[in-house]
């Protein structure tokens, strides 16, 4: 070895090339003898493989321990619910003994007050069904009625529409015979002028005249003929028919408006009414739910003790024969474990 080192040393001063450090495989090479070394010196000192099968051995039972341990308290839950169970089926079967009177009596008392309080849910349950068919024949009924006043304001608003539709017509058509029988006045006025003009006119003969006279006079009475004042009458007597028509449909409508408002009113006031008794009655329910959760939490610990004194008594009925055998099962388990950890 010392030869092997002298050699690669003199290999190195005699390389022209400058290097940056140790070659790789010579690396390895020298951790591989170190690691040699050391696996020789473990063999050789026997304490120390002694230290360190005590650290190994000492970390198994740990381990196995731990095991063995979460096995034992599984077993002991599991023992506890068994005892539980059995403590339940005997107050189901009606089964006491002289050293459960008390424990007895305590049950029969939170059972009064559970059978009690899910009576009480039971009622409050069949009101709020109640109330929620009260809410839903009440909402019915008003879209029912909503639903008539609709279909009868329906004619109403058409009508009303027509009516109005109309009275614009005839303001047009007054407005029209208005312009008309004032360009007949003006033309009657031009017809009468050139009459009168005609009779003065010195410049023709009185044959001329009559003729002019006869022609002038038959416009006039053509003119009059055109005169639209009766049709002007007729129109100013009908708007004040078709307004009156137009403020009495108006009037209905709004009634029928006001109807469907107060049926909506209606609806809103009985809905949030019955919604607060179900609210209510729904809190309450909840209230006595928690009740009985609490009575039924309160039950466990006496059926621990009451099951804790069958197992003892080991009273014979068919029912219980499935958990003593049980019970002796998990004892069994518990002895086994409960003896590997005291022989770890």
């Amino acid at each position: 070895m010392k030869t092997f080192f002298l050699s690669e040393f003199a290999l190195q001063n005699q390389s022209s090339v400058p290097r940056e450090g140790m070659r790789f495989w010579v690396f390895w090479l020298l951790f591989s003898v170190i690691l040699l070394l050391v696996f020789f010196i473990f063999l050789r000192e026997k304490r120390l493989r002694q230290k360190l099968n005590l650290f190994f051995s000492r970390a198994k039972r740990g381990f196995i321990k731990s095991r063995l341990q979460a096995r034992l308290n599984k077993e002991n839950l599991k023992k506890a619910g068994l005892i539980r169970e059995l403590g339940e089926e005997t107050r189901k079967q009606g089964i006491s003994v002289e050293e459960s009177k008390e424990i007895d009596a305590e049950l029969k008392t939170l059972e009064d007050n559970m059978n009690t309080s899910q009576e009480e849910m039971k009622e409050m349950g069949s009101q709020i069904e109640m109330f929620n068919n009260q809410l839903e024949e009440t909402s019915k009924k008003h879209a029912h009625q909503i639903k008539e006043k609709e279909a009868e304001v329906e004619p109403y608003i058409e009508k009303l529409t027509k009516t109005k539709e109309k009275e614009k017509l005839v303001e047009l058509d007054l407005i029209k015979k208005q312009h008309e029988i004032e360009e007949g006045d003006k033309k009657l006025k031009v017809a009468k002028k050139e009459a009168k003009e005609i009779e003065k006119n010195a410049e023709l003969s009185e044959e001329e005249k009559r003729t002019q006279g006869k022609e002038a006079e038959e416009k006039i009475r053509n003119l009059e003929k055109e005169k639209t004042q009766n049709e002007l009458e007729d129109l100013r007597e009908e708007r004040p028919a078709l307004e009156n028509e137009i403020k009495n449909l108006q009037r209905r409508i709004n009634d029928c408006e006001r109807t469907m408002k107060q049926i909506e009113k209606d609806k809103k006031e009985q809905t949030l009414k019955f919604q607060k008794e179900i609210k209510e009655l729904r809190k309450n329910k909840h209230k006595v739910q928690k009740k009985i959760e609490e009575i039924t939490q309160q039950k466990e610990p006496f059926f621990d003790s009451l099951g804790k004194i069958i197992d003892e008594e080991r009273v014979q009925h068919n029912k219980l024969a499935i958990f003593y055998s049980q019970i002796d099962r998990t004892n069994g388990n518990i002895q086994e474990i409960e003896a590997n950890i005291q022989n770890l």
